[in-house]
C-alpha cells in the first residue's frame, strides 16, 4: 500500500513539472496574442484564457474543446466588430488563441487526472485504513472480553461458581438471548444444569424429567467441538435442541485435555447470529473455562486431601476440631442441643501383634465404613487418631445420641475382616462414650474430655457397649 501511494505521488509530481511548464509557455504564448491589440480586445483575450484555464484543471470533459472554439469564435466576433485591424490580424490573433487554448486544456488536463487517481487513491486507502481500524477495534474489544472472562473466573476456586461466573460473562460478551451451561459427570455422562439465562424454571424442570441432560444427545460432547446452528428452524441440531425452532446457536464442550467438564450453550433470536470470528472468541473462552475448572478442581481435591484420613476416607482430627467449633457457634444462638461420641476398637493392639499391621489397617477400614453405614445422615464420622474415631450428632439429645451410637456399635459387631491374605476373618467390637451439650460441656474440649471419659467407662465395664457421661456419673 505505500508503495503504491509513493509512485502515485511520484506520477502526481511529473504531472504537476510538465503542467508547470505547460503554463509557463501559454503565458509567454498569452503575451504574443495580445500583442498589438487594444486594451478591449486584451481584456477580452484575459478573460477567455482564465475561463478556459480553470475549466480545463477542474474538469476532464471534452467540453473544454468546444469551450475553446466557442471562446475563439467570440474573439473572432468582438474584434470584427471593433474593427481591430485586418482581417489577416483579426485570424492570426484567434489563431495565437486557439494555439494558448490548446496548450492549457491538454497540460491542465493531464494534471487534474493526476490530481484525481491521486484523491481516488487516497480515498481508498483511507477507507482501507477505516477498516483496518474497525477490524482492530473489533478484536481490541474481543480481547478485552477474553481479559475480562479471565479476570473473573480467576478469582473463584469453586466449580459451581466458575460455571456460573462462566455463563455471566459469556452472556454479556455475546448479547445472547438464552444460554446453559453443563457440568458433566465423566463416570455417568449425565450433563447438570448448573446455571442458566432466558428459560423459565418450568422448561428447566421438564428438561431434567426427560432426561435431555445427556452427552448421548449433545453434538459438541459427542464430537469433543464446536457445533454452530445458523437457524434452528431448518438447520441440523441434537436432541436437546428439539423444541427449539427460532433463531442460532452455538454449543461449545468446555474441555482441557481429555476432561469434559461440561458444555456451554448459547443462542440469539437472530438467524446466522455467530460469526466466524464470534466463534473462535467463545472457543478461546471457554478453553480458559476449562482451564479455571481444571484449577477448582485441584483445589478441591488439595482441600478434601488437607481434611481427610488417607486410610479409612473419612474426615481427620483437623475438620473434627473445625466442625465442632462451628457446631458450638450454631448451637448457641439457635439454643440447639447436639451430642458427641468417642470409639475405640477394642484390643487392637492385639490385632496388631497377632496378625500384623496389614490386618490392622484391613480393621481400620472396615470399621470406618461400618460406622459411616450405621450413622444417620445428618451425623458426620471422623477418625480421631491411631484406633479412635468420633462422631458429631447435631440437634441430637443424649438419649437420641445413645439410640444412634447402639445402631453404630451393632453394625462395627456384626462385621467380619477380611485379613489382606483372605486366610484370616476378624471379628472386630467398638466401646463408645456419648456426651451432649450443654449437659456434660460447654466447650469443645470439656465435651470431648466428658465423652472420652464415658469410652474409658465403657472399657472398664467390659468393652463392647455403649455408655454416656450422664451413667458414669451416676455410677
Amino acid at each position: 500500500m505505500l508503495k503504491t501511494q509513493i509512485m502515485k505521488m511520484s506520477e502526481l509530481k511529473r504531472a504537476t513539472y510538465a503542467t508547470s511548464f505547460a503554463v509557463g509557455v501559454a503565458l509567454v504564448w498569452l503575451y504574443v496574442c495580445i500583442f498589438r491589440v487594444s486594451n478591449a480586445t486584451t481584456l477580452v483575450v484575459l478573460i477567455s484564457a482564465a475561463i478556459l484555464t480553470v475549466f480545463s484543471i477542474i474538469s476532464t470533459s471534452k467540453l473544454r474543446y468546444a469551450l475553446l472554439l466557442f471562446l475563439a469564435a467570440a474573439l473572432l466576433v468582438f474584434m470584427f466588430i471593433r474593427q481591430e485591424g485586418s482581417t489577416i490580424f483579426i485570424f492570426s490573433v484567434a489563431a495565437r488563441f486557439a494555439v494558448y487554448g490548446l496548450l492549457i486544456a491538454f497540460f491542465g488536463t493531464l494534471l487534474s487526472q493526476a490530481t484525481q487517481r491521486m484523491y481516488l487513491d487516497m480515498q481508498r486507502i483511507a477507507s482501507e485504513r477505516e477498516e483496518a481500524l474497525s477490524m482492530s477495534r473489533q478484536w481490541l474489544a474481543r480481547l478485552n472480553a477474553l481479559l475480562g472472562v479471565i479476570s473473573a473466573i480467576n478469582t473463584k476456586n469453586h466449580l459451581r461458581e466458575i460455571f456460573t461466573e462462566s455463563l455471566v460473562e459469556a452472556r454479556k460478551v455475546f448479547n445472547a438471548d438464552s444460554g446453559l451451561i453443563y457440568s458433566v459427570n465423566r463416570e455417568t455422562g449425565k450433563m447438570t444444569v448448573v446455571s442458566s439465562f432466558g428459560y423459565s424454571p418450568e422448561v428447566l424442570k421438564k428438561m431434567e424429567e426427560k432426561g435431555i441432560g445427556n452427552t448421548a444427545y449433545c453434538l459438541a460432547c459427542q464430537r469433543m467441538g464446536t457445533v454452530a446452528v445458523d437457524n434452528l428452524a431448518t438447520d441440523e441440531k441434537c436432541r436437546n435442541l428439539s423444541k427449539v425452532n427460532t433463531g442460532s446457536c452455538i454449543c461449545l464442550p468446555i474441555v482441557s485435555g481429555d476432561n469434559l467438564w461440561g458444555a456451554l450453550h448459547l443462542r440469539r433470536r437472530f438467524t446466522d447470529a455467530f460469526t466466524p470470528e464470534g466463534i473462535q472468541l467463545a472457543q478461546a473462552m471457554t478453553y480458559q473455562f476449562a482451564l479455571a475448572m481444571q484449577r477448582a478442581s485441584l483445589f478441591d481435591q488439595i482441600n478434601l486431601l488437607a481434611i481427610s484420613d488417607p486410610l479409612t476416607g473419612l474426615f481427620n482430627y483437623r475438620k473434627l476440631s473445625r466442625d465442632l467449633e462451628r457446631e458450638f457457634v450454631r448451637s448457641r444462638r439457635y439454643q440447639h442441643r447436639f451430642s458427641f461420641v468417642m470409639a475405640d476398637i477394642d484390643h487392637f493392639k492385639k490385632f496388631n501383634d497377632t496378625h500384623g499391621h496389614q490386618a490392622g489397617d484391613a480393621v481400620l477400614r472396615g470399621v470406618a465404613q461400618a460406622m459411616e453405614k450405621g450413622r444417620r445422615e445428618v451425623d458426620r464420622v471422623y477418625r480421631y487418631g491411631g484406633e479412635e474415631f468420633s462422631v458429631i450428632l447435631p440437634e441430637t439429645s443424649l438419649s437420641e445420641a445413645r439410640n444412634v451410637a447402639e445402631k453404630i456399635r451393632k453394625s462395627v459387631e456384626s462385621l467380619v475382616v477380611k485379613a489382606e491374605n483372605g486366610d484370616v476373618s476378624l471379628k472386630v467390637s467398638i466401646s463408645m462414650g456419648v456426651a451432649s451439650f450443654p449437659l456434660d460441656g460447654d466447650s469443645p474440649e470439656k465435651l470431648i474430655g466428658a465423652a472420652d471419659e464415658a469410652l474409658y467407662a465403657a472399657k472398664e465395664a467390659g468393652r463392647n457397649r455403649t455408655i454416656t457421661h450422664a451413667e458414669t456419673k451416676n455410677g
